[in-house]
């Protein structure tokens, strides 16, 4: 019988038919090619199951399922593979040629990682820079500092081992969105210094309309819940780091409030983010963007909103 690839690349998706396809040729155009492409399906009632089934590729599988959720779907795709590595891609986003190879690299010659996160950049729904990023991360995080601030920001940056994942207890399908930061904060705690930047831009994180991050609400219903996990796990670390990650994922609902237009909202948001943690919150240049975006969207013409805005992007870049 012969041995599994080295890498599973499990991709979820969900009603994705406009993005499905690229996000599939990203992955199967790595330069690093021991690997199969587990796409799946959560299913959508548009072609996305079509549209992955019809390129033909040895190293892709296609799987649909009834709807349930990524969290599921991701657990369902994780236990349909046997390679030692894992790759999460959702199926909106995009990698760049060369992620497989770095992650691999590096998890190969570091046996004190577990878990391997580049940085991204966002794209829209067009698949454009918005000028935004994850934060520069370099070296390994630790529990306290990837709750206080996720800078590894989505899972499609993520590379990882196996047995580590199932050591740590595997994804937690009760979550909606946060099952990704969960499992990562799991890993973090039962092997302090496991988890690692790759400080290049690698991944490519699609924010478009009606995603799950764009349904503030149930973000924070599902960031409690995390809180409240990671509270049972290390009760002293999150004592201490809680009103930082408060204050720092509320910027974060901020941003989803005002992508929505909901600018009253995300300033009333963003407000609460200064109130979690005044220091932290006065000393990250992030929410003076996001305040300045959320300011001209609600008080000034539409045309002096776009112009500050992209000026607050320009600074973020610099």
């Amino acid at each position: 019988m012969p041995a599994p690839p080295r890498v599973a690349i499990v991709m979820t998706a969900y009603n994705v038919a406009d993005y499905i396809g690229a996000a599939i040729e990203s992955a199967l155009a790595q330069t690093f090619s021991d690997f199969e492409l587990l796409v799946v399906d959560d299913g959508s009632t548009d072609d996305t199951p079509q549209i992955a089934g019809a390129i033909a590729d040895a190293r892709l599988r296609v799987v649909r399922s009834p709807h349930r959720g990524a969290a599921a779907q991701l657990r369902e795709g994780i236990a349909l593979t046997q390679a030692h590595y894992l790759a999460l891609l959702d199926g909106d986003d995009l990698w760049s040629p060369t992620k497989l190879e770095r992650h691999v690299q590096f998890l190969d010659a570091h046996p004190e990682a577990d878990l391997t996160f580049s940085w991204s950049r966002i794209i829209d729904e067009h698949g454009r820079d918005t000028g935004l990023a994850s934060r520069h991360w370099n070296g390994p995080i630790s529990f306290d500092e990837l709750l206080a601030d996720n800078v590894i920001g989505n899972g499609s940056a993520s590379v990882l081992r196996r047995d580590a994942l199932t050591a740590a207890g595997g994804i937690d399908p009760a979550f909606s969105a946060y099952y990704d930061l969960d499992a990562w904060l799991r890993m973090a705690a039962r092997r302090p210094g496991s988890l690692w930047a790759i400080p290049e831009f690698l991944t490519f994180y699609r924010r478009r309309a009606g995603q799950l991050t764009s349904d503030v609400p149930a973000l924070e219903q599902d960031f409690d819940r995390l809180i409240r996990k990671a509270h049972d796990l290390a009760p002293r670390v999150v004592a201490q780091v809680e009103k930082q990650a408060r204050s720092n994922m509320r910027r974060f609902f901020a941003y989803g409030w005002y992508q929505a237009g909901d600018y009253a909202k995300s300033v009333r948001t963003l407000a609460g983010s200064l109130a979690c943690a005044p220091k932290t919150f006065l000393a990250d240049r992030r929410n003076y963007q996001m305040g300045a975006a959320a300011l001209s969207g609600l008080l000034l013409p539409a045309r002096l909103h776009g112009y500050i805005t992209r000026a607050a992007l320009r600074v973020a870049r610099a």
